[in-house]
């Protein structure tokens, strides 16, 4: 049984899948509704429960491919089993040291052999959100260089840039700073030139043993409307990103479009840092992503 966090009101009813809403399918374990921190009730529009075998559902889901950002030292493997699958109803994106031959593959910065390999996963093209709850249960990986994320960014990245389309961290975590989960929000700093970012961030130390984010499933979430966002991990706040006290600070508030969520483990980096050997394998477990408006 999925574990619940806020407040909810299922329906008997079985839902129905549909390509609009991208809904799972019979699956009568899922809430209908959500009731968020500030009262409003939500409805189930998108979800996947990763209760199928194998890859991901490629109707949700696509790849990222190689070598993509901060300096990291994986190369993002593009649908490979050994990186990412589906098993007994949990996503598993897993980083491994190998010996990987990346020669004539794409964004492999010229290089024959990638030392790290792992998986990125991304709705770009197949599904985008704009206010609402969005929910991301979670198991992540420990050891010193890893970096598992779940963050969201504007659709238009691909004609504005980043960070013009806004970034959405709603759960960062680095294994060289444990027991810790980071929350982030990101925008294009006013009158500042193209890489000059707005950053504000929270993070949130769990210092009891088993409560660590490495220890057990937490429930990571967005809630999103046009006045705030606010990042949760379980029923605890991480951050309150007010648009009246944000919004002076950037040329075109970034948060009133549609945004996609991508799923990946980095390691190494310009955070992830130093990565020890006894690090991979890691694997960042994911239980289910739902998103309700």
């Amino acid at each position: 049984m999925k574990r619940q966090i806020f407040a909810r009101f299922a329906s008997a009813a079985v839902l129905v899948s549909t390509l609009a809403t991208g809904v799972f399918a019979a699956d009568e374990t899922v809430p209908e509704t959500v009731k968020t921190t500030d009262g409003r009730v939500l409805k189930l529009t998108w979800n996947d429960e990763f209760n199928g075998e194998g890859l991901p559902d490629s109707s949700k889901w696509s790849y990222e491919v190689g070598y993509i950002r901060n300096n990291e030292a994986q190369y993002y493997t593009d649908a490979r089993l050994e990186n990412i699958f589906q098993k007994d109803g949990l996503l598993t994106i897993r980083t491994l040291k190998e010996d990987y031959d990346i020669k004539d593959k794409p964004n492999n910065k010229g290089r024959e052999k990638a030392e790290y390999t792992s998986a990125a996963i991304e709705t770009l093209g197949k599904a985008s959100w704009q206010y609402g709850r969005v929910e991301v249960r979670a198991k992540l990986p420990s050891g010193v260089g890893i970096w598992p994320a779940i963050w969201m960014m504007g659709d238009n990245i691909t004609k504005v840039g980043w960070p013009t389309c806004g970034e959405i961290d709603i759960m960062e975590y680095v294994g060289h700073t444990p027991r810790t989960s980071h929350a982030t929000i990101h925008m294009h700093r006013k009158g500042a030139e193209r890489w000059k970012n707005v950053s504000r961030g929270n993070a949130l130390k769990f210092e009891k043993e088993g409560e660590a984010p490495e220890e057990r499933f937490c429930v990571y979430a967005l809630e999103w409307t046009k006045d705030y966002l606010k990042l949760f991990v379980d029923d605890e706040l991480a951050l309150d990103f007010q648009r009246s006290e944000e919004a002076s600070k950037t040329e075109e508030w970034p948060f009133d479009q549609k945004c996609f969520m991508i799923l990946n483990t980095a390691i190494g980096g310009t955070w992830g840092g130093k990565i020890e050997p006894e690090t991979c394998p890691a694997e960042f477990q994911i239980d289910y992503v739902r998103v309700y408006q």
